[in-house]
């Protein structure tokens, strides 16, 4: 008997909108507890986003919030993972000049995704102020890594 295959354009799952966000915080939770804070959401960690990436699995924390107001989608996502280290790769040397792996490696320049799933982002939840220098609209359509997004 002979196998079929099904092809699937990633195009048709990404009906959400993409955003790129600059802050002076490198912790995700702590940037989190000041967005929470700052502009009256409530998210919260979810799992965290596991990607296979150069034979190594990265982390990337994942915080998640509906408003059920407008019912939009949010996901905050941390460009820049955490990783398991091996056993037999704790002593090489190597491992002292270990780069996180980025995400989206396209928009590297970004610490934090905003993702947002839904009919529209109006009424755009976050601005840029003491510890958010830029929020930028991310163009999808571009990204060659995009169904890493898909979740």
């Amino acid at each position: 008997m002979s196998g079929k295959t099904l092809l699937i354009d990633e195009a048709e799952f990404i009906d959400f909108e993409l955003f790129g966000i600059l802050s002076s915080y490198s912790d995700a939770a702590q940037f989190v507890y000041h967005v929470n804070m700052n502009f009256g959401t409530e998210f919260v960690r979810s799992e965290d986003l596991d990607v296979l990436i150069e034979n190594q699995i990265s982390y990337y924390p994942v915080f998640e919030w509906e408003d059920l107001q407008t019912g939009l989608y949010y996901n905050i996502i941390k460009n820049a993972s955490y990783t398991m280290n091996s056993p037999e790769n704790s002593g090489s040397l190597s491992t002292l000049f270990d780069v996180s792996p980025v995400l989206i490696s396209q928009f590297k320049e970004y610490n934090y995704l905003l993702k947002i799933s839904g009919a529209s982002a109006d009424g755009f939840p976050l601005q840029e102020n003491t510890f958010i220098q830029i929020v930028t609209k991310l163009d999808t359509s571009s990204v060659k890594t995009i169904n890493r997004l898909i979740f």
